[in-house]
Formats: structure tokens, sequence, C-alpha cells
């Protein structure tokens, strides 16, 4: 594989791309299973709420807390503090992001500040050396309303993995556009020019391996709608008679599906489902990722040519991004995060 640029840094992305993350974030979902307990009239089932922002403040600090021993949510090497809880008036989540920055002043002689070292996170001198420690904070309003509504759990006083990842990455593109800016100004990005498209393409791989990591957490198995009893499974089958069913990869089915107002899946909801499984989805990001690394400039292609760096496919004039690249973004263009200069050239 290609050495690609790395997020134009961005400021948080969830640690899905290695193996074994994901499924970590679960057991801790489980061992702190109480932080998501419905309270005080809360919408809830099966002893977890329902409330979209108390279940993404219970998801984030189960991903970023101190009781995280080993954090979900990654943070630029800058971030040394990140939190968010519910605002004074109660309805919208209020974020509180501490930056690690330069000093404000020329430091006198025998004077040092904060050490960095590669990947690693700023952090202060050895103790009895004089030392100035500047910092920024940054107080960010959300929106609750950009919050998904949690699904009733599949276990009882357990939270879905899968509303929490999707909690998480509300969080993430909410804070990445907030803190990523100052980012930018405090020391660019590993000697590479911040660009628009540098975003565009760690927007994009980020969407893409969150994607991946969801499918695989749902199982790798494929998913058969079925319709006649007793018929060989499938990836879908359909038949003229016989009860429909959802088997999901041998685990789990689901019976209501039909036509009626009350039936938890339609048939053409259920072919759907079927047909775009964890299997599916897995194979399609590994593609696109493969892709994306094809049309993404080297590292140091980049630092010699800053932000006019070709496409090693496409060539010289083709734009960076391409529109190979823009065209993929583009069907992401649903989610947060999307900006609409990213579109491709009509």
């Amino acid at each position: 594989m290609k050495s690609t640029v790395r997020a134009a840094k961005q400021a948080f992305w969830i640690d899905a791309g290695h193996a074994g993350t994901q499924e970590h974030y679960g057991e801790q979902l489980r061992r702190w299973r109480h932080a998501f307990a419905a309270t005080g009239g809360e919408p809830g089932a099966s002893g977890v709420t329902l409330d979209p922002l108390h279940f993404a403040l219970a998801a984030w600090e189960v991903a970023t807390g101190p009781v995280a021993d080993s954090p979900y949510v990654r943070t630029h090497p800058r971030v040394l503090d990140a939190t968010c809880h519910r605002a004074e008036d109660g309805r919208d989540p209020l974020a509180v992001v501490e930056l690690a920055a330069p000093p404000p002043v020329p430091l006198p002689d025998g004077w040092s500040s904060w050490r960095h070292v590669g990947e690693q996170p700023y952090a202060a001198g050895p103790e009895g050396s004089p030392t100035v420690l500047s910092t920024l904070e940054l107080r960010i309003p959300l929106s609750g309303d950009r919050l998904p509504t949690p699904t009733r759990p599949r276990a009882e006083g357990l939270p879905n993995l899968d509303d929490a990842q999707a909690s998480l990455e509300a969080f993430v593109a909410e804070l990445n556009a907030a803190v990523t800016p100052f980012l930018r100004e405090l020391d660019g990005v590993e000697g590479v020019p911040e660009t628009d498209g540098a975003t565009m393409v760690q927007w994009l791989r980020t969407q893409i391996e969150a994607d991946k990591a969801t499918a695989e957490a749902a199982g790798a198995g494929p998913w058969r709608y079925l319709t006649t009893s007793g018929a060989a499974p499938g990836p879908v089958r359909q038949g003229t008679g016989g009860a429909r069913r959802l088997e999901f990869g041998g685990r789990r089915t689901v019976t209501r599906v039909g036509f009626h107002d009350d039936d938890l899946l339609h048939p053409v909801e259920a072919i759907h489902i079927a047909l775009h499984d964890p299997a599916d989805v897995i194979a399609r990001c590994g593609a696109e990722l493969a892709l994306l690394n094809e049309h993404t400039p080297a590292l140091s292609a980049a630092r010699d040519a800053g932000a006019g760096a070709p496409c090693p496919q496409c060539g010289e004039g083709a734009g960076s991004p391409c529109q190979t690249l823009r065209h993929l973004a583009y069907g992401y263009r649903l989610r947060l995060g999307w900006r609409p200069e990213w579109s491709p050239a009509r």
C-alpha cells in the first residue's frame, strides 16, 4: 500500500480500522452499561435510555473518558482533553476541548514549553525545569438535533454497539468541523500544507472505514430473505407461498415481513437489507479504500509539491483531489461533514 497523506490531521477519529478495537469498545459498553440506564422520565427500552443526548454522552464517555483503558476515539496530539456534557439549558450538548498551544510571547533563556515527538501527545518537559504551558480552550455548542435516536436494545440492559458507533460519528463530525481549523493554524499537518483536498480525502476515508468496521461488527455472514418454507437459502429467494423471513447470518431471524401496516418490514425493505448485508458492505468498502489509496498522492510527493500534488493515477492537470475521488466522495454526500465544494465537475 502506498504511503498516503493521513488525516489532514483531523482533531478526532474513530479507531475502527484496527483489528479488535470495535470489539473492545463493545466490551466497554457492557462494562459501563449503567451509564445508559434510562432516568427521570426519559424514553427507554429494556433498561436502556432511548434519549439521543443521554445515549450519545454516555457513548462518548466510554470511548474517551477515564473509564476507557484504550480510547476508541483517537485525537490529534495537541488535544489534551475533550469532554461533552449537557448544556445548562438541558437541550443540547456542549463540548469543551483543550489544545496545547505555543507560548504567546518569546521564552527567556532557560525556559521550555510543550514537548512533542512523532505521534505522541504533547507533554510537559521534565519536572524541576522552568516551563511555560499555554493552552487554548474551545467551548463548542453542538446540535442535539443531529444525534441519531438509539434503537431498542437487542440484549436486556445493554446498549447496541451500532447505535453507540452512530452517536460517536455524529459527535466526531461536528467536533472536527469546529476544532480542525484551529489545528491548521497552530501547526499544519506533518509538514504538508493543509488543503481542502486533503480534508476531503480524510473525511472520505473516515466514512468508508467506519462503514467497514460497523459491517464487521454486525458479522460477516450472509443475510438472506426467504419466502418459501424449507427452500434452499440464498442471498435473495422469492417464492409463491410460505412464510416470509429475513435471516441475519443464522444468528437471528425476523419473521414479521409482509404488506400490512403493523408488519415490522415490507418485503422490498427486507430484500434491500439482504442485498446490502455485512459481507457485501465489507467487500465494497475494501474496493473503495483501494481506489482511494491509488488516487491519493504519496506523502513524499505531497511534501514536495505542496497543495498541487498530482493524482498518481490521473496525472498532472487532473486537479487535487482528482475527479475520481470527487465522484467517490459524492456518493457519501448525505453524511455529516460533506461540503458542496467537493462535488465533481459537471
